[in-house]
């Protein structure tokens, strides 16, 4: 988003569930933010929202779903602005946490378009249950903000219940057309799985398994998917490895530095596998289709 539309024309917005005006310790707000730690409810009043005030208001958004320690749910929102929220802002005081609330929403802080902006938000997310909307610009850059939702996201995955099925992250469908989002289940098998892809990776010097389709093509699967599943794996894991993470360090170790880890029959195999990566590499480089790929 950043680099599409520019570092001032993009910003945070942070929505919290409240009744403005009755006060953080008011009866209304306590049972609102009582329904909003089911996350069904949540889901609604999202939609609602960004169907009548987000889309219409940001060319594009991308959206992240955070619990707080009481259990009540609150949105990120990367919004694309049509002003610049940057130029003439005290960014660093308004993006500054440890400075009291009052203080950092002072409006000498703000330059007049974004606060033009809070003051429309304000009114118009009252009447969608959000007490506290705070829109500020990225404080240092895209790559900043988005490893900062990613920990809300990762922490908040770790605390749903493992029955639940949650979509913490959306995107608008101008943004989202730019990549698949493709899913897959998050267990042994597809941990095993995706160490077998990054160590081929390395064998191939690509930066990542997310190389394969750039250098094999789109079926890229088709010709090397055989090769890579005959990496040696010589773990045998027990109940509850994955799930406390013994398999995800082990196997990252291995990944890094698998020969430690193999007897004279798993490096034999471990190097056949190399040579028949680098001999398909050179088939399909010179092949009569590598040129289209």
């Amino acid at each position: 988003m950043v680099r599409e539309y520019g570092l001032n024309f993009v910003g945070l917005l942070t929505l919290t569930f409240g009744v403005p005006g009755t006060g953080k310790g008011s009866r209304e707000t306590w049972e609102l933010r009582q329904q909003a730690k089911e996350l069904d409810f949540v889901q609604k009043r999202w939609h609602s929202l960004n169907t009548h005030v987000i889309a219409k208001r940001y060319p594009a958004w991308a959206c992240a779903l955070e619990t707080q320690e009481d259990g009540v749910w609150h949105f990120h929102v990367v919004v694309v602005t049509k002003f610049d929220n940057r130029t003439g802002t005290d960014v660093a005081t308004l993006t500054n946490y440890k400075l009291p609330w009052g203080i950092r929403r002072r409006k000498q802080y703000r330059n007049a378009a974004l606060g033009a902006e809070w003051q429309t938000l304000r009114e118009l997310c009252c009447k969608y249950r959000f007490g506290r909307v705070e829109l500020v610009p990225i404080r240092t850059s895209g790559e900043a903000v988005a490893r900062y939702l990613a920990s809300y996201l990762t922490k908040t995955w770790k605390g749903l219940k493992a029955s639940r099925k949650s979509r913490l992250v959306r995107f608008s469908r101008n943004i989202s057309k730019q990549f698949t989002l493709v899913c897959s289940v998050w267990n042994l098998g597809n941990l095993i799985h995706r160490t077998r892809l990054k160590m081929a990776a390395r064998m191939l010097n690509f930066t990542d398994y997310g190389d394969y389709a750039d250098y094999f093509g789109p079926r890229w699967h088709y010709f090397i998917g055989e090769i890579i599943a005959g990496i040696p794996i010589p773990f045998k894991f027990g109940k509850g490895d994955f799930e406390n993470g013994v398999a995800v360090k082990i196997l990252n170790e291995y990944a890094e530095n698998p020969y430690p880890y193999l007897d004279e029959k798993g490096k034999k195999q471990l190097d056949a596998v190399d040579a028949e990566l680098l001999a398909k590499f050179t088939d399909l480089a010179f092949d009569d289709a590598a040129e289209m790929r």
